[in-house]
């Protein structure tokens, strides 16, 4: 046999062995997708030296729920990965789905499949331990984030009995073999303000110059990586990844086959990741405090020569942005920028467009030069305090050098975000090209005041075209919602994936006929703010039952409070409200009433609409009270709303109703989680039946019984 027919042949013997195994029965739409995965992996042509010739990388499957799509795709692609000495990346949007494939379904395939491979977890570095600040914390007595220690005047922070008792019991253990570094595998929830001073990011680490670089949590974490055939993360890391060029953290992407599950998250996790935003206040501290910094190291500096002239030409570098920010904040202390008068949290300013004024151009343009030479600068430095630490250099001793060299390593860092953020202000977009956004946001919180700059891409599809599609061998997208009104459009453009990539779109095996969809007569189209609340009540009153599980979604926080504030007592005895208390406490909460042959009634907004699962009586009833359209309020939307009508398109058709689609599939997707699960959904927004695009909605729906009232 070839090569192929010997890698079908493990497949299908995988796929038969773990249905005896794990007593399944073969589904239909699962083989459909074992079998489309398979062909489109193997038919990818490879040079001599292994690398994938052709520009068509991706297979893209909508896997309905109940199909079993965790399973195919693992079926598929291990065999596959392995007979092609490929790393398979499998990469999530969330902890909880990380955590099954992790801790249920990689196990039972390596228990019952009868079949030989090595998984590992990749986490980034700040989910673990450094032990070098660690022990410097403890030694000294102070926080040890060498950004404080090196900015706060010389002064160090002080432990509180807290801090200190904690980072002792880490101390021990570790020594003790009985923790691992890894945050989340600590017993107790770690406060933010004790974790951070003890992290670090590849910018602060010392990596093999660092004298504990042995026992690093992170980078015995990381062997397991290069030995593991499969490895599981989540979308942001390997994103994180790619921007660093590829194979820092995970498997060069030449080298790897990606599955994106949960993949309709990737491209708005991509713009999140390419999103650069500073603020003024938070620019002033940071070059005081990259001032401050310096002298002290020119004070400890004994080598002389190159380390005191980088340190002179860093001082000039950041007086030179002090003074630019200066002209900075006097352009845009100008009232067409400035918050109407009483706001209270944040406002924000868009430029329309993208396009700013050529004096905001030239400002942009002056502070990137002089960002760019402060960034190459402090990598000077860096190098320098590299060169300590190897016993290349004198001037400071090893531990010294080790400590400056983690902070001149995050300071360059972030001379290189900044510079990132000028030189995407500095840049004119060209006509046709797709412009960024570029806003100004005004903060005013007990938390922060400030004026915060911010650029981002509108498409995300350029960036994963050249850091991931143009690099990887092989990926596969799938979710149980990737199409937007039956069709994969939206995601092909949003993610800048081949129109040629193998689709495919599995029905989910469910029987949608034993449940129905309802618009009762109480739907009304949402007005004003006051009278759709009294509607909300008045509907949620007569359509809810108290005895049995019910969710209601909600678009706005403000609406889901006044609705609760304004029904009777006894209903608001059985609801459940999101933001009392932790989202899996309240699940929690809401499952014991049930199993006590209480009812329950769960209120909650869009992070409820999507990944909660609570199969058979736990829910019964889910209930949508406005559909699901995103208000193009927000800088990025409004700015890609923008561009779509300029382009002489309609962003309302194009935009708002596709992702409308796909979260009310998702919301509507809370109903049926086992086979033998039934209910109904009620939809208390009238344009469901009275738009022309609710008819469009209304057909990607799954095949419920529909029971709508006379119109």
């Amino acid at each position: 046999m070839s090569k192929t027919a010997d890698v079908k042949h493990d497949i299908q013997q995988l796929y038969r062995q773990l249905l005896k195994q794990l007593g399944l029965n073969a589904r239909w739409g699962q083989k459909q997708m074992i079998a489309t995965v398979a062909n489109h992996f193997l038919a990818i042509k490879m040079d001599a030296e292994g690398q994938r010739k052709g520009d068509n990388p991706a297979c893209i499957v909508e896997a309905g729920t109940g199909t079993g799509k965790t399973l195919a795709y693992m079926v598929a692609c291990l065999p596959i990965a392995q007979a092609l000495e490929k790393k398979l990346v499998i990469a999530t949007a969330t902890i909880a789905l990380q955590e099954q494939i992790v801790q249920k379904d990689l196990p039972a395939i390596k228990k019952h499949g009868g079949y030989d491979f090595d998984f590992q977890l990749a986490k980034g570095r700040r989910r673990y331990v450094c032990v070098s600040r660690l022990d410097q914390a403890l030694s000294q007595n102070a926080s040890l984030d060498p950004t404080q220690a090196l900015f706060e005047d010389e002064l160090a922070l002080k432990l509180d009995g807290q801090q200190q008792a904690l980072y002792k019991d880490m101390v021990m253990q570790l020594g003790a073999s009985k923790w691992d570094g890894d945050r989340d595998a600590w017993s107790d929830p770690l406060p933010e303000d004790h974790w951070r001073p003890i992290t670090t990011d590849h910018r602060g680490c010392t990596n093999r110059r660092c004298s504990h670089f042995n026992e690093c949590p992170f980078f015995k974490a990381r062997a397991g990586l290069e030995q593991a055939d499969c490895i599981v993360t989540n979308h942001d890391l390997v994103l994180a990844d790619l921007a660093l060029g590829g194979g820092a953290i995970l498997p060069a992407p030449e080298d790897t086959i990606y599955i994106f599950d949960e993949g309709h998250h990737l491209a708005d996790k991509t713009l999140k990741q390419f999103t650069h935003q500073q603020g003024i206040r938070q620019l002033n501290r940071w070059y005081g405090q990259t001032r401050s910094g310096l002298k002290k190291f020119v004070k400890e500096w004994q080598g002389g020569g190159r380390g005191a002239q980088l340190s002179d030409q860093v001082q000039e570098h950041v007086q030179s942005l002090e003074q630019q920010l200066i002209s900075l904040e006097q352009f845009l202390d100008q009232p067409a920028f400035s918050p109407q008068d009483g706001y209270q949290q944040q406002e924000s300013y868009r430029f329309p467009q993208g396009v700013v004024p050529t004096e905001l151009v030239q400002i942009s343009h002056d502070m990137g030069l002089t960002s760019a030479r402060l960034a190459r600068d402090l990598g000077a430095l860096h190098e320098l305090m590299d060169d300590v630490v190897k016993g290349e250099q004198n001037g400071l001793a090893k531990d010294q050098a080790e400590t400056y060299l983690a902070a001149f390593g995050l300071l360059q860092q972030n001379a290189e975000q900044q510079l990132a953020l000028w030189q995407a202000y500095a840049k004119v977009d060209t006509e046709g090209e797709v412009p960024m956004a570029r806003w100004l946001q005004h903060w005013q919180t007990p938390e922060r005041v400030d004026l915060e700059i911010s650029a981002s891409p509108i498409l995300a599809a350029n960036l994963l075209q050249e850091n991931l599609w143009k690099r990887c061998y092989g990926a596969l997208l799938t979710s149980a919602t990737l199409t937007a009104l039956g069709r994969f459009d939206q995601l092909l453009t949003h993610a800048g994936l081949n129109p040629k990539s193998a689709m495919l779109a599995v029905a989910s095996p469910f029987n949608f006929s034993q449940s129905q969809i309802c618009v009762p007569k109480e739907a009304v189209e949402p007005g004003p703010e006051a009278v759709f609340v009294e509607n909300l009540i008045k509907g949620l009153e007569a359509q809810l039952n108290p005895d049995e599980a019910s969710l209601v979604l909600f678009t706005s926080r403000k609406v889901m409070q006044l609705v609760f504030e304004g029904m009777q007592d006894h209903w608001q005895d059985v609801i459940l409200q999101q933001g009392e208390s932790s989202k899996q406490r309240l699940l929690n909460q809401h499952k014991q009433r049930i199993d006590d042959g209480e009812g329950s009634v769960l209120f909650g907004l869009a992070s409820f609409a999507e990944g909660i699962d609570l199969p058979g009586d736990y829910l019964t009833h889910v209930v949508i009270t406005r559909l699901p359209f995103t208000v193009p309020d927000r800088p990025v939307p409004a700015a890609l709303a923008e561009w779509i009508e300029k382009s002489g398109g309609n962003s309302f058709m194009q935009l708002s109703v596709p992702e409308a689609s796909v979260r009310l599939v998702q919301a509507t997707g809370r109903l049926l989680r086992k086979e033998d699960d039934k209910g109904r959904i009620t939809i208390l927004d009238k344009r469901i039946v009275s738009k022309r695009y609710g008819q469009q909605l209304l057909q990607s729906l799954p095949p419920y019984e529909q029971k709508f009232a006379p119109r």
